[in-house]
């Protein structure tokens, strides 16, 4: 049987394969309400339209932009609300400002992690060549007169001091009950 023509209506795994989804997600994406069949066929088969697959393509664009379905959903709502052009652009204007508000504080955090992975393999790098016979213990390594050079120790680098395997300081324990 030779796949439904777009004239015709697409039927689920057709509009799936031409939007690069699973037929899983198209429900799901009904389910949603994101998109809605245009008609059924005589078995009852949902049938999808031009527009179906122009939202779905929509959808995957959005989703590579980093937006959760519940934001797209929201925009897909603000393009069809029937109201004016104004208030689409203001929809939209409102849910993307906030997915940049987000984007521009994770960034600011993967620059404060980028800042003390650099501090962190600065410090390795120095201690490569420490003469000391324990190297990465908490004792030792803070009396490091270059250590202590340092205006604030980076946090993987504390983290590297409680938690260096085979001697050394290590992480306390956790309590064991007394066997019987």
């Amino acid at each position: 049987m030779a796949p439904a023509t777009r004239k015709q209506g697409m039927q689920i795994g057709d509009i799936a394969r031409q939007a690069g989804l699973s037929p899983r997600a198209v429900r799901y994406y009904e389910e949603l309400g994101l998109i809605r069949p245009e008609s059924h066929s005589e078995g009852g088969f949902r049938l999808y339209g031009e527009e179906s697959l122009r939202c779905l393509l929509l959808i995957n664009r959005l989703k590579g932009l980093g937006l959760s379905l519940h934001e797209i959903g929201d925009i897909l709502q603000g393009r069809d609300t029937g109201g004016s052009d104004r208030e689409a652009a203001a929809s939209l204007m409102e849910v993307l400002g906030d997915r940049l508000r987000r984007v521009d504080a994770k960034i600011a955090e993967l620059r404060r992690m980028q800042s003390d992975l650099r501090q962190t393999l600065g410090i390795l790098e120095h201690c490569r060549t420490c003469d000391r016979d324990v190297l990465l213990d908490a004792g030792p390594c803070r009396d490091c007169g270059w250590v202590r050079q340092q205006p604030q120790l980076p946090h993987v680098f504390e983290v590297l001091l409680l938690t260096r395997r085979g001697g050394g300081a290590k992480a306390p324990a956790e309590e064991q009950p007394p066997r019987a």
